[in-house]
């Protein structure tokens, strides 16, 4: 059976956590920010809420989910109150149906539940929409905003013959103006799950399973989990683990005043990267989302001017290309300067970092000079030599590696690394200078970062004037309909050309989406990811220098070792 992906990932966290307190002594290992000292509280648990249509099967197809056999399930069995299950990372949030004439809203607790979720699956049968579960939907989607959150799960989807098409053209009026596009939509059938289940003959059964689409509907679970990011649920406690396993890691190897400041300083400019990184990743995504928006929003109004006359659609049409146009302009102006002022900061962070009296002090150490310094550390931070003893003489506490492991580390802090990383990205830079990579980025943007063109915008939403025309022929003042048939299939014509706009600016505004994605994404990996990987080499390499060994050293590093593998696992998730 398919497990959901975010299960088993976050069993591995849990156990991770819960393993490593053993060496960590409770300390620092929480998997949870309100877990207590032992680490022993669990990962935040996913919410699922299912809603929707009176007799749909949202039980059968929790059950199916979660293999929960106390789960009543069967003709005439209907959920009359909110019932919560716990499966493994997630709670299940089962409430009663919307039915006409007795009970056309959620009530109180099954509001509350749905207040609390993070993922919303709404449910109907193969006959889809009627009038009351349609209005549920709308003022979930609509009124209470919730649309982002919001999955339909179609079941009973092998009790008629009709096509995918058909149904997602009878969901459009529902989601009007949005398409259903805009959501996970996915098939289902738990009743052909139960009977493979009870199936002797295996190759019916597994016939029967695949027709139920299980596997589909978890995975469009898992898809959901990883585009809203909420793998920084398995993220978050990993990072605290790795930061503990450091810390204790480091007071039992690093026992020299100027490698354990080397260390002090390596750390400090790793979370300047760090928190870098995530700053402008952060100001990134919303300059995308927000234009991904403006675009859709474009499409929507463009959709809406379908009764006018052709003339003035094909006036809106062009209006419309060209503010997509500035669109992508203004956001990757927007960027660019991000970009500036992210690497701006860095730098500065860093001249920081390096001019420290800290720095200095290690530097003194290294030529031999500093002795009296090291040893007073009154001034130099809590966590800057925090073990120094007193006095040291440089040949006593720096063996030959020591010493080159401390120039190394020196040598990486003072090249700038900042720009010959940021330089390795653009291409066109030229200069050593951090300040010269800063400016030179603006050149990367202007001359390269042009994602708009990786699809001509007026050649993709040209294709509406192909298909519009059957619809806009018949349109106009003073139409004369000749019988109620005609008229039903002109509004049907009307709303899949609507639908067929909405898709196309939609489709425009991922593509070149991830053009800004693709563009950005070595530009991420030169400025941050591999500075951050060197400073962990040479984190690593000091660590290494010191000739301290016991089965406690082994087994931090072990366990660092299998921290830092399964956090790329999980960020290779999302």
């Amino acid at each position: 059976m398919h497990e959901l992906a975010y299960n088993v990932l976050r069993e591995k966290v849990q156990e991770l956590c819960q393993s490593a307190s053993k060496v960590l002594g409770g300390e620092g290992t929480s998997c949870d920010a309100g877990a207590g000292a032992s680490g022993d509280a669990e990962i935040a648990p996913l919410n699922l809420v299912f809603v929707g249509q009176y007799s749909a099967g949202k039980s059968s197809l929790i059950k199916m989910l979660t293999g929960i056999e106390d789960i009543r399930i069967g003709a005439g069995v209907t959920t009359d109150r909110v019932t919560r299950y716990r499966y493994k990372s997630l709670n299940i949030w089962d409430t009663p149906g919307i039915l006409a004439g007795q009970c056309e809203r959620h009530d109180k607790t099954a509001l509350e539940a749905i207040a609390s979720a993070d993922l919303l699956v709404y449910v109907i049968t193969n006959e889809l929409f009627d009038d009351v579960v349609g209005a549920a939907f709308r003022d979930l989607c609509f009124k209470q905003g919730r649309a982002k959150e919001m999955m339909i799960v179609v079941n009973k989807s092998e009790s008629d013959a009709a096509d995918r098409e058909i149904k997602l053209a009878a969901i459009a009026q529902v989601v009007e103006p949005l398409i259903p596009e805009d959501f996970p939509i996915v098939f289902t059938d738990a009743q052909s799950y139960f009977d493979g289940l009870d199936e002797d003959d295996e190759h019916e059964r597994r016939e029967l399973i695949e027709l139920s689409n299980r596997a589909g509907f978890a995975q469009a679970i898992d898809t959901f989990v990883a585009e809203r990011g909420l793998y920084g649920r398995l993220t978050t406690p990993l990072s605290q683990l790795q930061a503990a396993l450091e810390m204790k890691l480091d007071t039992l190897v690093v026992s020299d005043p100027a490698q354990e400041g080397l260390s002090s300083l390596l750390k400090q400019t790793r979370r300047a990267y760090q928190s870098s990184q995530h700053e402008l990743a952060s100001k990134f995504d919303a300059a995308l989302d927000a234009m991904s928006a403006a675009i859709i929003e474009q499409g929507n109004r463009l959709a809406d001017t379908l009764d006018a006359d052709q003339d003035e659609f094909n006036k809106a049409q062009e209006a419309a290309a060209d503010q997509c146009r500035k669109l992508c302009k203004e956001v990757q102006a927007r960027i660019q300067a991000d970009v500036v002022q992210s690497q701006s900061d860095l730098e500065e962070a860093r001249e920081q970092i390096v001019n420290s009296p800290l720095a200095t002090k290690v530097r003194q150490a290294l030529d031999g000079n500093g002795a009296r310094g090291i040893g007073d550390m009154s001034h130099s931070g809590p966590n800057e030599f925090a073990h120094a003893g007193g006095p040291v003489k440089l040949n006593a506490a720096l063996g030959k590696g020591a010493i080159e492991t401390t120039q190394k580390g020196l040598s990486w802090l003072a090249t700038g690394a900042v720009g010959d990383a940021t330089k390795a990205g653009l291409g066109s830079v030229s200069g050593s200078t951090l300040h010269t990579a800063v400016k030179e980025i603006g050149g990367f943007f202007g001359y390269k970062f042009r994602a708009w063109e990786a699809v001509k915008i007026a050649d993709r939403i040209g294709k509406g004037a192909k298909f519009l025309g059957p619809a806009l022929s018949v349109i106009g003042v003073g139409l004369q309909f000749y019988d109620d048939y005609q008229q039903s299939e002109h509004a049907k014509k009307l709303l899949e050309t609507k639908r067929k706009i909405r898709s196309e600016f939609r489709e425009y505004a991922s593509t070149v989406r991830k053009g800004f994605e693709e563009e950005m994404t070595p530009l991420f990996q030169n400025a941050f990811e591999i500075p951050i990987t060197e400073i962990n080499v040479l984190l690593d390499a000091i660590r290494s220098a010191s000739e301290a060994t016991s089965s406690e050293i082994d087994g931090l590093k072990q366990y660092m070792r299998i921290a830092r593998a399964l956090r790329e696992e999980v960020e290779g998730t999302c």
